[in-house]
């Protein structure tokens, strides 16, 4: 998945358990991005998926 804000993927984001996020990820780690807060491009949860 990609983040809603800077549009990299989540693998490219800085593991975090502070993150509301699915991926559990925070800022990116790509040094010319300034996104410090992974946003899941999911808004909402469908509850067969879970």
């Amino acid at each position: 998945m990609n983040c809603k804000r800077c549009h990299h993927v989540d693998q490219i984001h800085e593991p975090s358990d502070k993150n509301h996020s699915l991926a559990k990820v925070g800022k990116c780690l790509i040094p010319q991005c300034s996104c410090t807060q992974y946003i899941d491009p999911i808004e909402e949860i469908d509850e067969d998926l879970l």
